[in-house]
């Protein structure tokens, strides 16, 4: 497992390794992410073995705009004004997805037809996805159901010794500790449900679509 620092070098190289259908560990403004190219369907399935995940759970992705989120997600005029009011912010937002008719669509959304959206409020995250061009997954760097990692330690720790492992460690020192994203979606009459309680509560994200 490589490990950069989060400066301009570190950025070229998870690009390439992204590029590569590698998985990396970056920084967010709660914890560190572990992203791959979420269009690569062999670099997804990979991700799930690295955590050690079952494919009946979701994994969501990170975005770095609203332009880019309506290619993978449909936005409705609520999940615009959540967007407008939140991004970049701990907000992941679970919407109808756009790429459900491939594989690797079906694989992140678990086979519900939907994607979660995720812009987080750090600026390598964004700069990585905006210059990357592309959605990379938002799951936390572990092992599934491990500690969320808020330092390089923390992520080595978990994956020491283990078969599978990401390529790219992108250390931005010690995070501030902060809960993962508040998660929401929308059920079928558009009332808004709470997935995961995060950073943001269901008050502060009710009183926004008012």
């Amino acid at each position: 497992m490589e490990i950069v620092k989060a400066d301009r070098k570190g950025i070229g190289l998870a690009i390439k390794y992204l590029q590569e259908g590698k998985a990396v560990v970056y920084p967010t403004d709660t914890a560190y992410g572990l992203g791959v190219d979420a269009t690569n369907l062999k670099a997804v399935k990979q991700l799930y073995k690295i955590k050690g995940r079952s494919f009946k759970k979701p994994v969501h992705v990170v975005i770095n705009g609203l332009a880019m989120a309506k290619k993978y997600a449909k936005f409705d005029r609520v999940a615009e004004k959540l967007f407008k009011k939140f991004w970049p912010g701990p907000l992941t937002l679970v919407l109808e997805s756009r790429i459900w008719n491939t594989e690797y669509g079906k694989i992140l959304s678990a086979g519900t037809a939907t994607i979660g959206i995720r812009m987080p409020n750090n600026r390598f995250a964004l700069e990585l996805v905006k210059r990357f061009g592309k959605p990379i997954t938002a799951t936390s760097a572990n092992i599934s159901g491990g500690k969320t990692p808020y330092t390089i330690q923390d992520v080595l720790s978990q994956f020491q010794d283990k078969k599978y492992q990401p390529d790219l460690c992108v250390d931005a020192g010690k995070l501030p500790f902060i809960k993962p994203s508040t998660i929401v979606s929308f059920d079928e009459k558009g009332k808004l449900k709470v997935l995961r309680e995060g950073p943001l509560s269901l008050h502060e994200i009710q009183k926004a679509i008012k």
